[in-house]
């Protein structure tokens, strides 16, 4: 007969070679991250940004390997801790470095309170900076007539009212309307247009930009037949229903 131990040989030799690959895997320096590439930064500092992926990864030998990487984690935190990004995108480049692709926020309006000019993301927070002659010139420019002060990463207004106003200063010039101003009072539930012809359109920022402007075609369309102009508004506000002056 075989000797008994023989036949123990292979269990034990493949428990040792699952324990070689579960370490060299996870504990040994194999597959630790010895680098850290981050594209796409704009406005942001490279080693800051840096420094706070190290934190949120780790430094225990688990959470340095590469296979560990909290990619979720990695965007939700960073997106928390920097109004300027949008989205960070975390990829695995064998064997030792991890890639994190940042867009940052874009600026989406302007927005005028008193005597400072600010930017405004696609998420209705401010940025840092003053506006360039290239963001004057493109961006809608909408203005606050309580003239409250505005931080650097605060949240001013809604996403929502950001699509909006960018939606309508798009498509006025489609319509032949130019917009001298535009302006909010006490709520971002309404804006107001100055056109270039002086009159004023008022708009419900939470109603769609494409009925209202429905709307709006219909009754110039309609002065315009009877030989009349506007004078001094035209009111959208109310769903169904058109007033002017």
């Amino acid at each position: 007969p075989k000797p008994s131990w023989k036949k123990h040989i292979k269990p034990v030799l493949y428990a040792c070679i699952f324990l070689i690959v579960v370490y060299a895997l996870t504990i040994s320096s194999l597959l630790r991250i010895k680098k850290i590439e981050i594209v796409g930064l704009q406005t942001l500092n490279e080693d800051s940004v840096r420094e706070q992926i190290q934190v949120i990864v780790g430094s225990s030998a688990i959470s340095q390997n590469i296979l560990f990487v909290p990619m979720g984690e990695i965007n939700s935190q960073l997106k928390k801790d920097n109004y300027q990004i949008a989205k960070a995108e975390v990829s695995r480049i064998p064997f030792n470095t991890i890639k994190v692709t940042v867009t940052e926020q874009k600026p989406s309006i302007l927005w005028q309170s008193g005597s400072t000019l600010s930017i405004f993301t696609e998420d209705g927070r401010a940025y840092a900076g003053e506006p360039n002659n290239e963001l004057k010139q493109t961006l809608a420019t909408v203005v606050d007539s309580t003239n409250l002060p505005v931080k650097a990463g605060e949240k001013i207004v809604s996403e929502s009212f950001v699509k909006f106003v960018n939606k309508l200063h798009s498509q006025l010039p489609q319509k032949g309307i130019k917009a001298a101003t535009y302006q909010v009072e006490e709520s971002t539930t309404e804006i107001f247009v100055t056109t270039d012809s002086r009159y004023k359109i008022r708009f419900d920022t939470s109603r769609s930009v494409d009925d209202q402007l429905v709307d709006l075609v219909t009754v110039l369309d309609l002065l315009k037949k009877q030989g009349k102009k506007p004078l001094e508004y035209i009111d959208l506000r109310i769903n169904g229903k058109v007033f002017y002056k």
